[in-house]
């Protein structure tokens, strides 16, 4: 990201820090993106290339506990609610407002708890790729892909985010993310999120986003699939849902380009 004219960045939260890169220098209204689980600020920079040179202020964070924004390992601290609430307090003490808002996956779950519990509406628009929000039907068996216990479940759980045409990863790149996906912060997340169900996949709840919301979704995708995100656009009645076709859950990485076309338009509209 640094070669791309990255700016590494902390914001100090009393105890701990917030990672994001930043990108532009300009005075257009600024475009903020959170990743999704098992995942970082990384993951947008083919989104982000896309989108330099045009004169917008974009932030990229690492979500509380991943990549470079550390947290103290206590269970408590592993809560989607709480996160958003850590970043809510994050963007007050960058001075951000007018923002579009940018969240892939559980980053768009983070996303919808951070805009309704904003209430000095620092918020202006809200772009969801393959948000989470309902809880998914098949609840054991998405819970066993998102959460691989091994180098197998790896395999399938990247076959859910990109299809068969991604090729198999090799030994040494499974096993080290056995690794990594199987350390405590994951294991207190999923263990919060079971146990908090209701309050984190909260449905209905949508109904109370009132600002303009792009959801942008795979046709193809399983892990959130087409049937949650037309049941989202009907909560969250500014909404305009967008299909890239042919595509699952990663969509950011898959098709770069079109997520920042949509981005862009959503962005001037």
């Amino acid at each position: 990201m640094k070669i791309m004219g990255g700016i590494p960045s902390y914001a100090n939260m009393g105890g701990h820090r917030i990672f994001y890169w930043k990108f532009g220098n300009g005075n257009q209204k600024p475009i903020v993106f959170f990743h999704g689980l098992l995942d970082e600020s990384f993951g947008f920079r083919r989104v982000v290339k896309e989108l330099l040179n045009e004169g917008h202020n974009i932030y990229v964070f690492d979500l509380p506990g991943y990549g470079k924004s550390k947290l103290p390992l206590v269970k408590y601290l592993y809560q989607i609610d709480v996160w958003a609430n850590l970043l809510l307090e994050c963007f007050e003490k960058l001075n951000l407002k007018d923002i579009c808002l940018v969240g892939h996956s559980m980053g768009g779950l983070i996303s919808q708890h951070l805009v309704l519990a904003d209430h000095n509406k620092l918020v202006e628009k809200l772009i969801l790729l393959a948000p989470g929000g309902i809880p998914h039907p098949e609840r054991e068996k998405m819970r066993k892909i998102l959460f691989p216990k091994t180098e197998r479940q790896v395999v399938l759980l990247l076959r859910y985010l990109y299809g068969e045409e991604f090729p198999e990863p090799g030994y040494l790149f499974r096993h080290t993310l056995v690794t990594i996906w199987n350390d405590k912060p994951n294991e207190y997340l999923q263990e919060n999120t079971l146990r908090r169900e209701d309050e984190i996949f909260f449905g209905a709840k949508m109904k109370g986003i009132k600002i303009p919301t792009l959801i942008l979704a795979g046709a193809e995708d399983e892990i959130t699939p087409p049937f949650m995100m037309n049941q989202m656009k009907s909560y969250i009645k500014k909404s305009k849902l967008v299909w890239i076709p042919k595509i699952r859950h990663a969509i950011h990485l898959e098709k770069p380009d079109v997520v920042a076309k949509n981005i862009r338009e959503f962005y001037y509209s």
